[in-house]
């Protein structure tokens, strides 16, 4: 079953945060901007991400790479419209390291300003049409920032101010 325009409509209204997440894979960072993470359980706690399949960070998260997911604040809208515009990889991880990214004992880059940081472990995956949905178990987890959330809503990337005024 295809979706219908309406259906693309409907969910550009479900508003969600915008993390950053990241993965070391013997001697190449990948990362991606995600606006679809979601706490699955906490005891112990987990995050379930939708991740496309054409993902290269897919096939390290996957076969176990510990990975993290930095919640970014409104601070961080330049970087994610660097990270989601047309840019090469190579641009894309020069933004990243000029924004303060630094590796993490796991190798995964991290934003030290981010709201919070979780590291994970894949617990399970499971195949939803073209994602993979991925549970990870939070082996670490810090909170870095006191600021306002980044938002995904309505088909783009907006602080909290920019849509209390809309």
């Amino acid at each position: 079953m295809s979706s219908h325009p309406s259906h693309y409509e409907a969910f550009a209204r479900y508003g969600s945060g915008v993390t950053l997440v990241a993965v070391r894979s013997g001697d190449h960072d990948h990362f991606f901007i995600a606006a679809s993470v979601l706490t699955a359980s906490v005891n112990p706690f987990t995050l379930a991400i939708s991740i496309g399949q054409d993902r290269a960070a897919l096939p390290a998260i996957t076969s176990g790479a510990p990975w993290a997911v930095s919640v970014l604040t409104n601070a961080h809208l330049p970087l994610v419209k660097q990270l989601t515009g047309p840019t090469t990889q190579q641009q894309r991880l020069a933004a990243l390291t000029s924004a303060g990214a630094k590796p993490s004992p796991s190798g995964a880059l991290w934003l030290p300003d981010a709201l919070a940081t979780y590291w994970c472990t894949t617990n399970s995956t499971t195949k939803v049409h073209d994602q993979v949905l991925v549970i990870g178990d939070v082996i670490q987890a810090v909170s870095s920032a006191e600021a306002q959330p980044l938002m995904r809503w309505n088909r783009n990337f907006h602080t909290t101010t920019e849509i209390t005024s809309v």
